[in-house]
């Protein structure tokens, strides 16, 4: 009965640490390409809208291996790579700010899961 009640343990920890790796909820997402921008400012129009136009400041730039934290996701006003998504990070360094989603490791353009900004 221990050992069943262990087994059912790890797949529960299992499934909810692969959850956000396979795209279902706000969680670490990893980035595949290098010298991706995070980027902020621009007011209003960067947090309704974000694009490289609308959001000028660079805060930091990540790359592979690195992971960010995907809190939400906002269509944008510029597509990348023809993913019209951006989604709102805190990378290993601190920061926040939008990055296109096209650079995050996930099977779709839309993170499931992961709510509107």
């Amino acid at each position: 009965m221990a050992s069943t009640v262990i087994a059912a343990a790890g797949l529960v920890f299992g499934t909810a640490g692969s959850a956000h790796a396979t795209g279902h909820g706000p969680g670490n997402y990893g980035v595949w390409a290098s010298g991706v921008n995070v980027r902020a400012g621009g007011g209003e129009q960067c947090y309704l809208y974000p694009s490289a136009a609308n959001c000028p400041d660079i805060q930091t730039t990540v790359s592979n291996p690195a992971q960010v934290w995907v809190y939400c996701q906002q269509e944008g006003a510029q597509s990348v790579g023809g993913n019209p998504y951006w989604v709102w990070v805190l990378t290993p360094s601190g920061h926040r700010g939008y990055m296109a989603s096209y650079y995050i490791s996930n099977t779709t353009d839309w993170i499931d899961g992961v709510e509107d900004c």
